[in-house]
């Protein structure tokens, strides 16, 4: 038993005295110096046999200039479609399906007819209202005429005061009936107006529910109205960036960015205009809405969407590429390219990450070279050789417009993008 352990042991010492240049990166400092300083038999200056990563000639190595720059706080998330406006049209009244003016699916106008019931009855009533309200309108002309003649009189002294109060009291008489009339007609063509359903907005129809003939009565849904342009962007965020977006919203650089689930780029874009008023318990989010113009009609309501929220810019960064920082236990290092083409294994802190490029807030200054591609075979104080058509590469530091679509941690948060929950955002509803 002890021959197979001491066995294992050599075997375990053999295997790191061979990757002992990959194991000096994260072993103690002193270890650290005496693994790289280190050389094998028939190897480095005085042998015949090629020189190991780190231990002979300079490694080859990629190379990308630090720039100082801003980076957008984005935040991704499904989310879904709502309209603007939705109703169920339904009928006010009893009646006949005489008319369907428009087809499944058709887009209407506001006031746009689309179905008619019977209205026989209803215009009868209007028609008996107008002739009551000509007859009383007669009737008060009379008394309007009666009243001026008896009047002279009575002042002229041929009639008495009597005679003059009946011809006031008929002519006031006269006016209430009109009126009465008046209103009786106004009522009936609201009566009327019921058997006509027409559009309250614009918008899209679905499946009309009814056929010409059908018999409806009070609340019988005809068919429902949606508006599609402009629409909703719902999705929902964790709890803990209230302050970022709240803070966003107040200063007009909340927008939402959304994309059909399936495309390969984002179809709209829109201001934020609305954060609800309470955290949804059972998920840690918040529910927000982006107001999308839809023009192309991309969105149709309660389709599931892609959302990247922006809720403004990070200034004052580093920009380097995202590949040139590693991620270790204590945090993240990059690998600087010092002007002797020594390498310099340095920690920073990583303020945001945006589709492949990395925010850097601390440890390392614009205009220092970071190692993007070969620092696998490099250790603290390991010579290199920069590629020539590496050697002025910059990182961009700025975003191009619509180009970014991974997740940028708040300030202050870890290098790696930020998750969401694994509820976010099925509407207001997640769960």
């Amino acid at each position: 038993m002890r021959r197979w352990i001491v066995l294992v042991l050599c075997l375990v010492i053999a295997g790191g005295w061979y990757e002992r240049e990959r194991i000096a990166p994260y072993a103690p400092a002193p270890l650290a110096a005496w693994l790289t300083s280190a050389e094998p038999a028939g190897t480095g200056h005085g042998g015949g046999g090629p020189a190991r990563r780190g231990s002979g000639g300079p490694v080859a190595v990629s190379v990308a200039t630090a720039q100082g720059g801003s980076l957008p706080i984005l935040r991704t998330t499904v989310g879904w479609v709502r309209p603007v406006a939705s109703t169920v049209l339904s009928t006010e009244t009893t009646g006949i399906v005489t008319e369907i003016e428009e087809r499944d699916g058709a887009r209407v106008r506001r006031g746009d007819l689309l179905v008619r019931l019977d209205d026989r009855a209803a215009r009868a009533l209007v028609d008996k209202d107008e002739a009551a309200i000509a007859r009383d309108q007669s009737t008060l002309d009379a008394a309007n005429a009666s009243l001026n003649r008896i009047q002279r009189l009575v002042q002229s002294g041929a009639n008495t005061q009597q005679a003059g109060d009946d011809a006031t009291t008929a002519v006031r008489s006269a006016t209430a009936s009109l009126n009465v009339d008046r209103a009786t007609l106004e009522a009936d063509k609201v009566a009327l107006a019921k058997t006509e359903i027409r559009a309250p907005f614009d918008g899209r129809l679905g499946a009309i529910a009814l056929s010409v003939g059908a018999l409806v009565t009070p609340g019988t849904a005809i068919v429902t109205l949606t508006q599609d342009t402009p629409v909703y962007a719902e999705f929902s965020l964790p709890e803990s960036d209230l302050d970022l977006l709240h803070g966003a919203l107040e200063a007009g650089t909340l927008t939402a960015k959304a994309m059909p689930a399936g495309a390969r780029a984002m179809a709209g874009e829109g201001p934020v205009v609305f954060i609800d008023n309470a955290v949804d318990q059972n998920s840690g989010t918040i529910r927000l809405r982006a107001l999308l113009p839809n023009e192309a009609r991309a969105f149709v309501p309660g389709q599931s969407i892609s959302v990247e929220a922006r809720a403004g810019t990070r200034d004052g960064l580093v920009i380097v590429p995202g590949v040139a920082v590693e991620p270790r236990d204590d945090g993240s290092v990059v690998t600087v390219v010092k002007p002797d083409d020594t390498v310099e294994i340095r920690p920073v802190e990583v303020a945001l990450r945006v589709g492949d490029r990395a925010g850097l807030s601390a440890g390392l200054a614009a205009g220092e070279r970071v190692v993007v591609e070969g620092q696998g075979a490099l250790s603290q104080g390991a010579a290199v050789s920069v590629k020539p058509d590496d050697a002025a590469r910059p990182s961009e530091a700025t975003p191009a417009p619509g180009g970014d679509t991974g997740t940028a941690p708040a300030s202050g948060a870890p290098d790696a993008a930020k998750p969401l929950p694994a509820t976010a955002s099925r509407g207001g509803d997640a769960t």
